[in-house]
């Protein structure tokens, strides 16, 4: 097989379902046929991940489509996220009150989310890369709306309305980065243009578009204080959407996000990692002290994903190479463990038809399987031991302490605590205390669709063995795009 074929299958696959949702009229058939194609992909993403391991990039067009170690990471979480998304989302579709007119929409709004997601870090000209992000917003609106009543309107509109407007600012900024390119004489917009021309962009230029591309995308992950349509939009979002929105925001723009701060910091005078740092720290604090006050489970976990992607971007403004290979580690780990939280809690909802966290009480005696998936998912999130999130903070705080600004991990140390106490508060209240009254429309959703439950099983597989061990290509993979991030291209 050459060795760009893979690229080319991660697109092929998720295409292909496409098609089958939009001729197809059996719900069944194109549900089949999306898990299908995402496992597909997935397949694909690993063996782009061992060929990495020994060629350090691969190149389909010059220029134009391609991936490096980093990406190479990130299109592995999200084939892995898809996958097991389609899995539980065949499952939930089952108890869903929709017809399957909009259930055959909401696979074809799935594939298109899928294409556009997988496109990222596939992508090498900067400009393309803006059109997938934005192309992510277009179709996941669809998604988020999904349920058709009014609050799925609302929520869906203030999502589409908050991160159009940042894909706005962030097209400035990307104009701007390519003045800044043109003033040196070079028409090459990909990365290895980018970090070739680096050393003669004007610091001015470069320093100010950069600051439009952080709040522009910043606004798409929901940074604070970019925040605001992100509680609504995941509380009214199917469970699987929800998964994937997170790996978008802590996973996809993170990469961009860091590839651009590596380019900066290559000019004389970057205040690439100040803003990170800002940015980084102000979410990951403030999302942690949302934690606490939130009154809703999914919002609990939304939150969660801010506070995440904090984390990413405080531990790759830190500017060492350790620092950036954690934060490489930590959109690796929370990448996996977010799927299967939300799966976890999507299970709550299907067996209590409740979203208050106040409403859900004893899920242990009520439900022995949900409640202890729930309690093991909620820890992994939270970062407990034995599972992935564990090591990879673990390997934040190492590295930030360890950085010319130790005060860093310090500040991040107190974050990850206070998030930490939160999350387990909420949880163990849900799992363990005195059981709420059973309606009767949650007692006939006692039973668990076999799809579900299989979503989970698969999701919690890497939550449990990245706690332990780390493959080989994965950590050459992680390593090699913690050396690209400081500048020298593979």
């Amino acid at each position: 097989m050459p060795m760009s074929m893979p690229i080319w299958i991660i697109w092929l696959a998720p295409l292909l379902a496409l098609g089958v949702a939009a001729v197809s009229h059996n719900v069944r058939v194109s549900g089949t046929a999306a898990c299908a194609g995402a496992l597909i992909s997935f397949a694909m993403a690993g063996v782009l991940v061992f060929h990495v391991c020994h060629a350090s990039a691969i190149t389909a067009i010059p220029h134009w489509v391609g991936v490096n170690a980093f990406g190479s990471v990130v299109v592995l979480i999200e084939t892995f996220g898809g996958f097991t998304a389609a899995l539980f989302a065949m499952g939930a579709l089952s108890r869903h009150s929709s017809d399957a007119h909009a259930q055959r929409q909401f696979w074809i709004w799935f594939n298109l989310f899928l294409l556009a997601l997988f496109a990222i870090p596939l992508l090498q000209e900067i400009a393309l890369v803006w059109l997938a992000l934005t192309l992510t917003t277009l179709f996941s609106v669809f998604l988020v709306s999904f349920d058709g009543d009014p609050a799925a309107f609302e929520a869906g509109w203030k999502y589409a309305l908050m991160t159009t407007l940042g894909a706005a600012v962030a097209v400035l900024g990307i104009l701007m980065l390519y003045w800044a390119l043109a003033t040196t004489g070079s028409t090459d917009f990909s990365w290895s243009g980018l970090i070739a021309a680096a050393p003669r962009l004007p610091p001015t230029i470069l320093n100010l578009a950069f600051l439009l591309i952080l709040i522009g995308f910043g606004a798409k992950a929901a940074l604070i204080p970019f925040h605001a349509w992100l509680p609504d939009a995941y509380s009214r979002a199917p469970f699987p959407i929800c998964a994937m929105l997170s790996i978008l925001e802590s996973a996809a723009i993170p990469y961009v996000l860091l590839q651009l701060a590596g380019i900066a910091n290559l000019t004389p005078h970057s205040t690439a990692n100040d803003w990170m740092l800002l940015f980084g720290l102000v979410s990951a604090g403030g999302a942690a002290l949302l934690i606490i006050q939130t009154h809703e489970y999914k919002r609990l976990f939304a939150y969660s994903t801010i506070e995440n992607a904090g984390i990413i971007l405080t531990a790759g403004a830190a500017a060492t190479l350790h620092a950036r290979e954690a934060a490489i580690w930590q959109i690796l780990a929370h990448g996996v463990t977010k799927p299967l939280i939300f799966f976890a809690a999507g299970t709550i909802f299907l067996l209590t038809q409740r979203l208050r966290l106040a409403d859900i009480r004893g899920l242990l005696s009520r439900t022995r399987w949900g409640g202890a998936t729930f309690m093991a998912a909620g820890l992994a999130i939270a970062g407990a031991p034995p599972f992935a999130i564990f090591l990879s903070e673990l390997a934040v705080l190492k590295s930030t302490i360890e950085s010319p600004r130790p005060w860093i991990g310090a500040v991040l140390a107190l974050f990850m605590i206070i998030s930490f106490c939160a999350i387990t508060y909420h949880l163990f209240r849900m799992v363990l205390g005195e059981p709420a009254a059973v309606d009767a429309r949650a007692q006939r959703a006692l039973t668990l669709p076999k799809l579900c439950t299989a979503a989970i099983i698969i999701a919690a597989i890497p939550v449990i063995v990245l706690g332990w061990y780390i493959p080989g290509p994965i950590i050459h993979g992680i390593h090699t795009a913690g050396q690209m991030l400081g500048g020298s291209m593979p």
